[in-house]
């Protein structure tokens, strides 16, 4: 049945079972994008509103996950543009977010080097590197997400990844 032919009753339902599988996905691109914990939260619980009001005009379930990304790549550029400023974590806040909280101290240090040197990258750069190598996606859900051709989408996610080998070798010097 077509998502959009589902009753109110059934719209939760329907729309829980489609959500919970890509719940950590999504967790993940947000904190990869985002570096505060309570910013990644408001994000995190907007995109799965959003996402809920809007789940029956989609005509696939399949394409629910380029759809949340989509919303919450407009909420983390709302979100950015609102600070008008870019500011890394102090120690390992954002480490810790990502990282097992058993994780050796070696192992968060790299860890928030890398996000550091993420973070450095052009927007488009960074939001397709980490949408394709951190949380998974295609890059035909890449290239619906940041409405750009396929060629494009590799284009920028090659160019990302020259740009934090560069940046990560010059750390090391």
């Amino acid at each position: 049945m077509p998502i959009n032919q589902i009753g109110a009753g059934g719209k939760q339902k329907a729309f829980t079972e489609a959500y919970k599988p890509l719940h950590d996905r999504l967790i993940r691109f947000v904190q990869s994008m985002v570096f505060n914990k309570e910013e990644v939260k408001d994000i995190v619980g907007e995109t799965v509103l959003k996402t809920y009001e809007n789940y029956e005009t989609l005509r696939q379930k399949e394409a629910l996950l380029s759809f949340m990304f989509t919303i919450a790549s407009r909420l983390v550029y709302k979100a950015q543009e609102n600070k008008k400023q870019h500011s890394f974590l102090s120690d390992s806040e954002h480490t810790d977010q990502v990282a097992d909280t058993a994780a050796s101290p070696h192992l968060k240090m790299e860890m928030k080097e890398l996000y550091q040197a993420i973070h450095q990258l052009p927007e488009k750069q960074r939001e397709a590197l980490v949408m394709f190598e951190i949380s998974g996606l295609s890059l035909n859900e890449i290239q619906q997400i940041q409405g750009d051709t396929l060629s494009a989408v590799k284009s920028r996610i090659a160019r990302a990844r020259e740009s934090l080998k560069r940046i990560l070798e010059e750390e090391i010097v």
